[in-house]
């Protein structure tokens, strides 16, 4: 993913750029302060798993790690200014994760976490069958509740390795041809 799309308009490698730094500045703080949590900057957290985290996430039991990563979601959001109305909501063939209000405008978050690995982030899980209930789920709840200002759907991907979580929000996600995207 090497752009980033403001309506209509592509620029290529700004997003990219944005990143690196902005995890290379995380590992510089969290080297230079080993105890801080969590590093964040715009759109994005980390922070240190202590030796129950990562126990917990040799585990592998995905109900509980899905808990963990909402909580680490709502809370992320929360600190971004993100009301959050509901939570966990069923709509037919769907689940929505979060839903929030940010000024006038709905907004559904899913969550994905995944632990770190070569072939698959966190952000990639979300494929166009999941997006589809995503969007149909959306519709039906602005349906359901007669909302008729904006709204939009976000992701939250964390990714976990042994030793640390990285989160990122991507927002007004769109699903493209090579998978989701978001600014």
């Amino acid at each position: 993913m090497d752009h980033v799309h403001c309506t209509g308009a592509v620029f290529p490698g700004i997003s990219s750029l944005w990143v690196i730094f902005m995890e290379q500045f995380a590992q510089y703080l969290a080297q230079k302060f080993p105890n801080r949590r969590p590093v964040s900057g715009p759109g994005a957290a980390a922070g240190i798993l202590d030796d129950a985290e990562r126990a917990f996430f040799l585990t592998r039991d995905r109900a509980e790690i899905g808990r963990w990563a909402e909580e680490l979601a709502v809370d992320f959001l929360d600190r971004q200014g993100v009301k959050i109305v509901e939570r966990n909501v069923r709509e037919r063939f769907s689940e929505i994760d979060i839903v929030g209000m940010v000024r006038d405008e709905l907004v559904f978050v899913e969550v994905r976490c995944r632990r770190k690995n070569k072939m698959m982030s966190a952000l990639e899980t979300l494929g166009v069958q999941k997006w589809k209930r995503l969007v149909r789920g959306a519709e039906l709840y602005v349906q359901k509740m007669k909302w008729t200002s904006d709204w939009r759907i976000d992701l939250i991907a964390i990714d976990v390795d042994h030793v640390e979580w990285r989160l990122k929000w991507y927002r007004y996600l769109e699903m493209g041809v090579d998978g989701p995207y978001g600014g």
